[in-house]
């Protein structure tokens, strides 16, 4: 790789994290590169190099690497890395209650905490994967615990995707979507959110120094065991039958209804973007985060006259 398409790779990156002032290691700058054909050793090198140029809109300080002249973004990224370390705890608590629901087969997390960025503004966000045609069954009892004992807050309860274990590729491929799959965390059952990885390879084509499953960017540091509560395998019992179908697939038609008429001024296409409801995925993000990230993205690449993939 020549120095100028190197040099264009790791300007593309930064700015993308430039979006949540978070600047990067080399180590991490390697691993989230677009394009590379050269070793990582070679490209601490050579990362070096084109952080002391001038002409770079990209420099280096304490080993982190940022868009000129956010420096004091360093210092904000450790304070959110010590605050993300309480946050982690609540996740255990959270985790341990979650996966007693019924048919909850794993339970990740991401958003700012997988990228141990979040402050007192943040949200926990996980995403739940079910048992398959269970989704909705699933879904609603946790939506109907959150609003009636925790008062509908999302703080440390945002439980806002879900898919199914027989349906683990996500639909939507870009550098969103890609970003949050390599930061995803384990907090129950990392054996299933490993297939759920590897169901996602195509983020490869996004990132191609990213090693599927790495253990080093996935690790949560959350032990808890696989074991089924008392409760949920009464659940599971009495709902495994047709009844539980029919129940399953209730609980999806009055959720889509509701989306339709609290959100009746969106257009059809938006609104099913924002809030995806099939049998094996259901996603509730009302901010449409996604779309503004990218366009966030766009702008920045189009200021510096960088162009992507």
């Amino acid at each position: 790789m020549d120095s100028a398409l190197l040099k264009n790779s790791i300007c593309s990156t930064l700015l993308y994290y430039d979006i949540f002032s978070h600047p990067l290691k080399d180590s991490e700058l390697f691993t989230f590169l677009p394009k590379n054909s050269i070793t990582e050793t070679d490209f601490q090198d050579e990362l070096k190099k084109l952080s002391r140029d001038n002409s770079s809109i990209f420099a280096e300080k304490d080993g982190y690497y940022f868009i000129k002249p956010k420096d004091f973004s360093i210092s904000q990224r450790i304070e959110r890395e010590n605050y993300s370390k309480k946050m982690w705890k609540k996740v255990v608590l959270v985790t341990h209650l979650i996966k007693r629901f019924p048919y909850v087969r794993g339970v990740t997390v991401t958003g700012s905490l997988s990228k141990n960025s979040s402050d007192k503004s943040s949200d926990l966000d996980f995403l739940i994967i079910t048992a398959e045609n269970r989704l909705w069954i699933s879904r609603t009892l946790l939506m109907l615990f959150k609003k009636i004992f925790l008062l509908n807050s999302y703080k440390y309860f945002c439980v806002n995707y879900f898919i199914s274990e027989n349906s683990l590729e996500i639909e939507e491929k870009n550098i969103f979507t890609a970003t949050e799959i390599i930061h995803i965390k384990a907090a129950f059952n990392p054996e299933l959110m490993n297939k759920f990885i590897k169901a996602n390879s195509w983020v490869t084509q996004y990132f191609p120094n990213y090693i599927l499953c790495d253990p080093g960017l996935h690790s949560s540091g959350c032990r808890i065991n696989n074991n089924k509560s008392m409760l949920q395998g009464i659940f599971e019992f009495l709902l495994n039958g047709s009844f539980g179908t029919k129940l399953n697939r209730y609980f999806k038609k009055i959720t889509v209804n509701h989306w339709k008429k609290k959100y009746a001024h969106l257009q059809e296409a938006e609104r099913n973007h924002m809030f995806k409801s099939t049998d094996s995925v259901s996603k509730t993000h009302p901010l449409n985060m996604q779309k503004k990230i990218l366009g966030l993205y766009h702008n920045r690449l189009k200021k510096y006259n960088i162009e992507v993939n």
